[in-house]
């Protein structure tokens, strides 16, 4: 072992799933002291080499034949791992000062290589299964297919000759989570943000401590150096024009909104955490009774209902900045308020801002002229 590694055993004993984390992750305390360029021809000697056994297989093999080969034996089969695995070790022989580099910068840094294959294998997985979902569930999925656009810059002979990259397949649409969603679209201006009915899961320990429920608001020095005019030692700050607190006023309903979902994340989280519990213990071979069958589908339906409010609240908020975008243009013209949150209460639709109301907005076209007209330069003399 490397003078500078900590670990108690050989990286090869500990396998390549923990090289792969040491990589993707980190929080190995051991790991996170040695340098990237050890790390990575770690992984690298796992993925170059031919399968072998983790640690807990080799002792697994130990307990039951005592005279059996050894590690070592299957390991030099081939003669380039030996010199792999020195390598790996010593961090590929030399490790100079400026290759020093902190886990911290890892993220900066994406080699071609260096997850491709793992990478790969993730997306092959989740179209797998999504595949047998969408049939189990007889849900519509077109295979639409993003194909790469060809550059004539890439390479014909370097690199492995990779060629074309692979087209990239669209996951599919889930309708009913798209109705969910789409509830409070009719009226994204005047639907409400919070609805204690609905709001269950989302009501969770330390969310206005941690930032869940409401815009952090602006320091009243700050303010009071900013807009002075505005500022009171009786009321909180606030901005000194009308569309200006209007602005603020939809901003803070979509971060609300948005906190919302993300606090009925949290419990999504530990339901769907508590399943994957139940259900390695079914695959474990532990005898599960009556009991924990019926608890792990009160979890499957809690979980659910779970999603269909963070779909809502995600809705609230994309309605909230759509009403943002569209109080924005408005304030370009001399319409009347009635008629400003008739606007802003139109249905979304992703065909355009006002297109749901679009005559409606004809009729008020000399309001919009005129106040267009304000906001023109004067013409020359």
């Amino acid at each position: 072992m490397s003078e500078l590694d900590t670990h108690d055993y050989c990286f090869v004993c500990l396998g390549e799933e923990h090289a792969v984390l040491a990589i993707e992750k980190g929080g190995c305390e051991h790991c996170d002291q040695l340098t990237v360029k050890m790390l990575r021809s770690r992984l690298n000697y796992f993925q170059s080499a031919p399968a072998l056994p983790s640690w807990g297989s080799r002792m697994d093999l130990n307990d039951e034949q005592e005279t059996g080969p050894s590690f070592s034996l299957v390991a030099s089969s081939d003669p380039n791992i030996s010199s792999r695995e020195h390598e790996a070790r010593s961090g590929a022989s030399s490790v100079h000062e400026g290759d020093d580099i902190s886990l911290g910068s890892l993220e900066h840094e994406q080699p071609a290589s260096e997850h491709s294959s793992l990478g790969k294998k993730s997306v092959e997985e989740l179209l797998e299964v999504v595949t047998r979902a969408v049939a189990r569930l007889q849900l519509d999925w077109p295979r639409e297919q993003e194909t790469p656009k060809h550059s004539k810059l890439e390479d014909r002979f370097l690199s492995g000759g990779r060629g074309e990259k692979p087209q990239h397949q669209f996951l599919p649409f889930f309708e009913d989570l798209h109705d969910e969603l789409s509830k409070s679209w009719s009226k994204p201006y005047t639907s409400r943000i919070f609805v204690p009915s609905t709001s269950t899961f989302s009501t969770i320990v330390g969310a206005k401590s941690r930032g869940y429920t409401e815009m952090p608001r602006v320091e009243e020095t700050l303010a009071s150096y900013l807009s002075p005019e505005s500022a009171s030692s009786i009321k909180k700050p606030t901005l000194p024009t009308k569309p200006c607190r209007v602005t603020s006023s939809l901003v803070g309903k979509a971060y609300q909104a948005a906190g919302q979902a993300g606090a009925a994340l949290h419990t999504m989280a530990v339901l769907q955490a508590y399943q994957a519990d139940l259900l390695k213990d079914l695959s474990a071979g532990s005898t599960i009774d009556e009991e924990a069958f019926s608890e792990l589908r009160r979890a499957t339906d809690l979980s659910l209902r779970a999603t269909k409010q963070t779909a809502r609240a995600i809705g609230r908020s994309m309605s909230a900045l759509v009403s943002t975008e569209r109080h924005l243009w408005l304030n370009l013209t001399g319409i009347k308020e009635k008629d400003r949150v008739f606007l802003l209460d139109s249905p979304v639709s992703p065909s355009g801002l006002f297109v749901a109301r679009f005559k409606e907005v004809k009729k008020h076209e000399e309001a919009f002229v005129q106040g267009g007209a304000v906001c023109l330069p004067a013409p020359p003399r």
